[in-house]
Order: C-alpha cells, then structure tokens, then sequence
C-alpha cells in the first residue's frame, strides 16, 4: 500500500514540473541565452558520465542473475556466458554513447572507448555481484529487474522516442546555424535523424533513474526508513545534471524537466504495477517458494488412504452388528 509520505511526495514533484514546463514555455530561450557557458568544465565531465546510472543498473542485473543461476538446470554455462555478454554489451554503449556527443566523438574512437568501458566496468561488476550474500540475491534481482525495466522503458523507449518525433533544435546547434528557429516545446517539428533533439534531455532522464532505489525498502525492508534520504541524493543529482545541460547549450528548461518527469513517472508507475500487482517475477526467481508448494501434494494421498481405512472399517463394524442383530431373535425364539 502507498504511504501518505509517498503520495504527498508524488503529488509535490507533479506540481513543480507543471511550474517547470509553464516556465520554460515562457522563458526557454532567454535563460539559455543567459546560462550558456560551454567552457565549464564539470559541465562537459557530466556529458560523459551523466547516462552512467541505467547502463549500470542494466549491467549489474544481469551480472547478478550470472550468479542466481540454478547449476542443476539445463544449459547453466550457457547461460553465465550469455549473462556476462549482456553486461559487457552495456558497458560497451556505455561508453560508446558517452562520448558521442562531444567533440572527440569519432566512430572508431567511440568504439574504442566503448570496448574499453566493456573490458574494465564488466569483471568489476561481476566481481561486485559475487560479494553479495547468497541468501540475498534473490531479492537484490528482484529489485534490479525492476529498476531495469524502469531505464529501459523511460530512457531507452520513450525519451529516445520522442526525440526523434519532435526533432526540437539545442541551443548550441542554434548558435553555430543562423538558419535554425527556436521552438516552443509544445511544438512538434517533425521526424529527424542528424540532429535536433532537444527535447526531452536524455541526461536528465537518466541521472532520474537513480529514483528507483527509492523501492529498495520493498525487498529491503530496513531500507524502508531511507526512502527520504535516497529521494534526496537522487533529486541532488538530477538537479545537478539538468543544470549542466543547460549550461552546455544542449536542452531548455523544458527539455530537462520533461526527461526528469518521464523517468520520475515511469519509476512510480512500474514501482506500483511490480511490487503491488504480484509480478510473476517474483515466483520465478525465488525457487524456494515454488519448492514449498511442491512438497504438500502427498498430503491428499495420505488423507484419502485414510478415509478409505476407515470406510472399510466401518463397514466392518456395521456388517458384524448386522450379524449380532440377526442372531438376538433367534434366541428368543430358542
């Protein structure tokens, strides 16, 4: 059940992203035109990192599930490899992404850096996974394939999605093309493949992905009590991050406040349909609890042996006093 903290903290971040948009529908263009500084250098350091957190939540599900894997089933090799070659792959866009929209963004550099990216971020990641207690795995593989689902569906499916259906200008295109026309972000400008996509802030989205460790307390129930704290340190580093955005030039006001609140509404969302409607998740990885409901089913078969034992001796009883009562009158008639 949603706690009344919880609801009133919805109800609060709903609020300030309508004031956001209404804001940036208004002074979009004139806050870039004042904030733009390109030369920051922490700014260009979070164009790099900044889309870290759902990669690596995405690389260490998997990394986890190399170590749930049941030995006694079929194909458990097969199944490791795959499970690291999913972590490696992520790391690997990671760091192909990552500097893909700065200047040294060429591609068989973007590859190397990539690669690089796989090779040191995947073992550390396994490793890290192989630290975490067996007997909490289960429910840590829970929560990321929840946390996962959350970055794939906000950051991957519906951000990149509407960038390329709104094809809005950045800022810093619009410096360097006299051509491009600032638009409003309720404005669609159509598909586009090289460029224009302003908005939503794919940064922004992903730096909202670290809200989803606020359902830690849903596996995790002494976690329960830092939902507060961890809500803070993610709203901390989105802030941070949208700022940074907009410093480089590279969204409005507008388009970081609607990449943060996809990725905020995707994690409320998901958070309810996951841990509250009985994910089918949760029986598939907790083996333990379908064993449980193996065991019993020789219960019936004893109880139906049973009711037989004492139908026979029923029967038993009443046929001998069937027998008693046929051989009384035959006496008194003696």
């Amino acid at each position: 059940m949603m706690t009344k903290a919880r609801k009133i903290r919805y109800v609060v971040v709903f609020c300030i992203i309508a004031v956001l948009l209404t804001l940036g529908g208004l002074f979009d263009l004139s806050l870039a035109e004042r904030l733009y500084s390109p030369n920051i250098v922490m700014a260009q350091v979070l164009e790099g990192v900044g889309i870290f957190p759902p990669f690596f939540i995405f690389a260490a599900t998997f990394a986890l599930l190399f170590f749930v894997i049941d030995e006694k089933k079929r194909y458990p090799l097969l199944k490791k490899i795959l499970c690291a070659a999913i972590t490696a792959v992520a790391y690997f866009l990671y760091g192909f992404m990552a500097i893909n929209e700065t200047v040294l963004a060429v591609f068989w550099l973007n590859c190397t850096v990539g690669a690089a990216a796989a090779l040191v971020f995947t073992p550390l990641t396994l490793f890290l996974m192989s630290k975490v207690k067996a007997d909490r795995r289960k429910d840590l593989a829970i929560f990321l394939i929840f946390a996962s689902i959350v970055c794939v569906i906000a950051d991957i499916l519906i951000v990149n999605g509407m960038k390329f259906i709104w094809g809005r200008p950045r800022y810093r295109e619009m410096v360097v093309d006299d051509d491009l026309i600032f638009s409003p972000w309720y404005h669609l400008n159509g598909f586009s493949l090289h460029g224009h996509h302003s908005f939503p802030s794919g940064h922004t989205a992903s730096a909202g992905a670290l809200f989803v460790f606020c359902a830690l307390g849903e596996v995790f129930p002494n976690w329960k009590e830092k939902e507060g704290f961890l809500a803070f340190v993610a709203a901390l580093y989105t802030i941070t991050m949208a700022f940074s955005r907009m410093v480089l030039g590279a969204h409005f006001l507008s388009d970081v406040t609607a990449g943060f609140a996809i990725s905020f509404v995707t994690y409320a969302v998901a958070r309810y349909l996951y841990f509250k409607m009985q994910s089918p998740v949760h029986s598939a990885i907790d083996e333990g609890k379908s064993d449980e409901t193996e065991e019993p089913s020789e219960v019936p078969e004893t109880v139906e042996e049973s009711s037989e034992e004492d139908n026979e001796d029923a029967l038993e009883e009443g046929s001998m006093v069937s027998e008693e009562t046929k051989e009384e009158p035959q006496e008194q008639n003696a």
